[in-house]
């Protein structure tokens, strides 16, 4: 089942439902509703505007890593869980590769503001589960998720 599991996960982080959700560990840190793709290898790419909640909540001081986890509605009727830590994606290069797969899945406009109206914050994935319709949650091993 694992491998299903791993495969129906990424299927869900894959597609684009409205009402995607990021909480994040921190006072005020959400629900939030938040834009994202995935990367490659399945971690959250979320954007935000410069300065909003959602992204004050996101950007620890002192360049730490925030606990997050980001829940996304299934068609089924459950929901992916993905947590981790995130952080904002800065380094040169990796902005820009992460910048090709956000625009790959999800072209917006605010994309080319990233850096100075917008923010790109990626989630090192550390968990991931599967809840269904029935509130029954599935682990989900978050190399095989990757790998998927």
């Amino acid at each position: 089942m694992t491998r299903e599991a791993a495969t129906l996960a990424r299927t869900v982080a894959a597609g684009h439902p409205p009402a995607a959700t990021i909480q994040v560990a921190c006072p005020g840190g959400g629900p939030f509703p938040v834009r994202y793709a995935v990367d490659g290898e399945g971690a959250p790419l979320l954007l935000t505007r410069a300065g909003s909640a959602v992204d004050t909540a996101l950007t620890a001081p002192e360049d730490d890593d925030v606990a997050a986890v980001l829940a996304v509605p299934a068609p089924s009727g459950g929901r992916l869980w993905i947590s981790g830590w995130s952080s904002p994606v800065t380094d040169a290069a990796s902005l820009r590769s992460a910048l090709i797969e956000f625009a790959a899945q999800h072209p917006t406009a605010d994309l080319l503001d990233v850096g100075q109206g917008h923010t790109l914050h990626r989630i090192d994935v550390a968990e991931v589960r599967l809840e269904g319709a029935d509130g029954r949650l599935t682990e989900v091993d978050p190399e095989e998720y990757a790998a998927a």
